[in-house]
């Protein structure tokens, strides 16, 4: 058996949409900072923090990548990576020691590459520093990401085409009726809002439904359209809520990706109901198996 002293848990106040965080015993301000710039410059930002209560604070760059769940992933920079934008952000301060009721600013600078292109993420993560180790019970650690949106264009507008891809589309049979999911791959250098219809239609092309496909943050957050960044591959799927005969169906998938519609997927899929006697079969053998397997290990003894 394993002996757990402590376990550790991580907070991330992550807020695109909110210009000020209010978790933990620090407020931060803003959440989102918008760089433009000319390459090959230093170009200065900060954000303050606030204490509601004494205590310190350590910073440092992260990257962000997101992740297929359409949600945004933190990997701690390091200057050996050279895709790694902790060799673009610079801080002028590593910690920071905050009295209740004061503030403090934190600065620092971004330089974008000179061949550097499109629209490019980075954070930097304000970690609150635990007064003591906790040896039994759960220690939480709070961490606020302030997100950087540096933009290599000085926030013109990218003239270059839109290219995307939606791929892997698979159907299953869930409770009152069907669910539809697929991959959609942002190829651009660019970010935008992505908003997916499918159409169900039988051999005969009569319409049997419309469902919305979205990421798992678009549903979770009940936003009409999901946002889809540079290079990003997300996970979209929507629900039919239709019992409909087993058989033959042709699907049509219209994306939308920043005001710009994407080539129309289409495909022939077959809706199958998974037999429950051959799933109780397999289940059957399941178990046979493992009770063989272990009466062998007692043998063995």
């Amino acid at each position: 058996m394993f002996n757990v002293n402590y376990l550790k848990i991580i907070v991330v106040f992550l807020a695109f949409l909110s210009a000020f965080s209010h978790g933990g015993e620090f407020a931060i301000s803003p959440l989102v900072l918008n760089i433009e710039g000319e390459k090959n410059t230093k170009i200065p930002f900060e954000f303050t923090i606030k204490a509601k209560k004494t205590g310190d604070v350590n910073i440092k760059i992260f990257d962000l990548n997101q992740i297929e769940t359409g949600h945004m992933g933190f990997v701690e920079g390091s200057d050996e990576n050279k895709e790694s934008k902790s060799n673009w952000v610079s801080l002028d301060e590593s910690s920071y020691s905050i009295k209740k009721g004061d503030f403090r600013v934190v600065t620092g600078n971004v330089v974008i590459p000179r061949k550097a292109k499109g629209q490019h993420l980075a954070a930097v993560m304000v970690e609150e520093v635990q007064s003591k180790e906790v040896k039994n019970g759960i220690a939480v650690n709070v961490r606020y990401a302030v997100v950087l949106k540096i933009d290599t264009l000085k926030g013109k507008k990218l003239r270059t085409r839109t290219k995307t891809k939606f791929e892997n589309l698979s159907v299953r049979k869930v409770e009152g009726g069907w669910e539809f999911e697929g991959f959609f791959h942002n190829l651009s250098k660019t970010e935008g809002k992505l908003f997916t219809e499918l159409q169900l239609r039988g051999l005969n092309k009569k319409l049997i439904g419309k469902i919305t496909m979205k990421t798992l943050s678009a549903w979770q957050r009940n936003e009409k359209e999901s946002m889809v960044y540079p290079g990003s591959k997300v996970k979209i799927f929507g629900k039919l809520p239709k019992d409909i005969v087993e058989g033959g169906y042709s699907v049509r998938i219209k994306n939308k990706f920043n005001d710009r519609n994407q080539p129309v997927f289409k495909k022939g899929i077959e809706l199958v109901v998974p037999e429950k006697e051959e799933l109780a079969i397999k289940e059957g053998n399941t178990q046979k198996t493992e009770e063989l397997a272990i009466n062998q290990l007692l043998s063995t003894k």
